[in-house]
């Protein structure tokens, strides 16, 4: 092959080694059982035989596929269904977990009420504030939460407050969400501990956006998403994501894994 040909492939075999390089920290990133739903191989990437539906759901999301669910949920309301999911996964049993973004499907419709009962769900603090204006609020920026309770149940425990980000637009509010502050504004009466803050993105980000989106905060990227919800998902969730991604993958988009 002459000299010319050869300088032409070395740049390609660069950039390969390091987009392998980029899939097998992927690989290690969302842990030990498979959650990534690739296989690297001499051939390139294969899919297993079962994938994980938390990773290709945040995939297809980051690539820009925002089709609401067959049952009517829009899909940045999937995407905090999944937050929640990993947000209790990451502070124990899963279960002690809650959606509060707008529009709510569990908890009140309306601010109030909605705060009252996360009041009660947490066992902090006496009651919602009564300031104006307040059912204007809808969330306030709050997403999703979880808490990691005592036996006894009493307040002082560790919580997270979550954002979560499904657009384009994510930097934007990556550091929107100041729980102390949400807290003060919403909840009479006192929260013992201040709330972690956590930020909720379904990309796979770059060293240096994980760095800014990191700072002050817990950062729950793609790969650590599906570290705690590869393989651990409740079956009805599973099951809404699988058939979400089976309605997407007929648009034929395809990307970056």
């Amino acid at each position: 092959m002459p000299e010319e040909g050869w300088r032409d492939i070395e740049p390609f075999e660069r950039r390969l080694d390091e987009w392998v390089e980029v899939l097998s920290h992927r690989d290690q990133a969302c842990g030990p059982d498979d959650s990534y739903p690739f296989e690297i191989t001499q051939d390139g990437l294969q899919l297993r035989d079962e994938p994980s539906a938390a990773y290709l759901f945040q995939l297809l999301v980051s690539l820009g596929i925002t089709d609401d669910h067959d049952d009517g949920t829009p899909v940045y309301k999937l995407f905090e269904e999944l937050s929640a999911a990993a947000a209790g996964r990451y502070l124990g049993d899963g279960k002690s977990t809650a959606v509060f973004g707008w529009p709510r499907q569990d908890l009140p419709a309306g601010f109030r009420d909605a705060v009252t009962h996360l009041v009660d769900l947490l066992r902090e603090g006496e009651a919602c504030k009564n300031r104006k204006n307040l059912n204007q609020s809808n969330d306030d920026g709050l997403d999703v939460l979880a808490w990691r309770d005592f036996p006894d149940r009493r307040p002082s425990k560790l919580i997270l407050f979550g954002q979560c980000a499904v657009g384009r637009r994510w930097k934007e509010k990556a550091h929107e969400l100041r729980p102390k502050s949400w807290c003060k504004r919403n909840i009479a009466g006192t929260i013992a501990v201040d709330p972690i803050p956590a930020f909720f993105v379904p990309r796979a980000l770059s060293e240096d956006d994980a760095d800014d989106a990191r700072v002050d905060q817990l950062l729950l990227d793609r790969c650590r998403i599906s570290s705690l919800c590869g393989r651990t998902l409740d079956d009805p969730l599973e099951q809404r994501l699988q058939d979400w991604i089976e309605t997407s993958l007929k648009s034929g988009r395809h990307g970056d894994c």
